[in-house]
């Protein structure tokens, strides 16, 4: 438990922060794991200043999850909610790029690195991604949430299978290229889930 919310931590969490460790960058994985975190505490709090209740976090390979006990959350809600965290990451790059500026402290180069990546990463319009979850929520508004969602998976199916096959591919030119593909197995198990 930390700040009275359950953390779920799977193993193939510390395996990513390992493997981005020995690539030679371990301020970056730390600043990675740190404010992922702290980008699904932003989605709490964000909840809970809507009114729901967060159950518990779970972190795996790429990110996090929260979840909420309330079975539904009206639309308004669940979209500050999911752009919340996004949010927090880019407003944290921005002051420490600001603190960088006036302080020139290189070890907030991967800490910037780390939230651009983590906000635009969250954005991207893939379910079950922040972004993915925005999208369903504007396309179920013109074409109600049944249709919204079929619509949203099946863009995201076509998203994971590229994305699994162009990480296969690039790894000719670096084998860290092969997280693409990682990435991508991960996306569907979250999809499927």
């Amino acid at each position: 438990r930390l700040f009275q919310i359950q953390i779920e931590l799977h193993p193939s969490f510390f395996i990513l922060l390992s493997f981005i460790c020995l690539s030679g960058q371990p301020v970056f994985a730390v600043s990675s794991a740190v404010f992922s975190m702290m980008h699904e505490f932003a989605h709490r709090a964000a909840a809970a200043k809507l009114g729901y209740t967060a159950e518990r976090i779970s972190f795996g390979l790429f990110g996090g999850v929260l979840h909420i006990r309330e079975g539904f959350i009206k639309p308004k809600h669940e979209l500050l909610i999911h752009l919340s965290g996004p949010l927090f990451n880019i407003l944290t790059a921005f002051v420490l790029y600001e603190v960088y500026f006036y302080f020139y402290l290189p070890w907030l180069v991967p800490a910037i690195l780390a939230n651009t990546v983590l906000a635009l990463y969250n954005l991207m319009p893939f379910y079950p991604l922040d972004g993915g979850k925005v999208i369903d929520l504007y396309l179920s508004f013109f074409l109600g949430s049944g249709r919204a969602q079929r619509i949203s998976r099946i863009f995201s199916l076509i998203f994971i299978v590229f994305l699994f096959l162009f990480g296969i591919y690039l790894v000719q030119y670096n084998v860290l290229n092969l997280l693409l593909s990682a990435l991508a197995v991960n996306l569907y198990i979250a999809r499927e889930q």
